[in-house]
């Protein structure tokens, strides 16, 4: 693609390479806060993302634990959530 290109989007007009620095200056922010363990997610955001029985059932078995509460509000991990849901489960006891 020319570098000289623009892109156009409903709210503005920029250049591709603008675009291209944008977007890899927020990937590289997200790799960091997920490498340092500090992107979190809300409880509603982890059952949308890892399903909800498989977050209930990490949280009763004491495996999910929420790094952060507030009145009605608690926020997960999103490395520990990955974690657990890299694990091989065995449901047949």
């Amino acid at each position: 693609m020319d570098d000289n290109k623009e892109m156009h989007f409903s709210d503005t007009t920029v250049s591709y390479l603008q675009f291209v620095d944008d977007l890899a200056t927020k990937i590289a922010l997200r790799v960091h806060q997920i490498e340092k363990g500090q992107l979190e997610v809300s409880q509603a955001q982890a059952f949308r993302m890892f399903g909800r029985a498989d977050v209930e059932r990490w949280i009763k078995n004491g495996k999910l634990m929420p790094c952060r509460i507030s009145p009605g509000k608690k926020r997960y991990k999103l490395t520990d959530l990955q974690q657990l849901a890299s694990v091989k489960q065995n449901y047949i006891l």
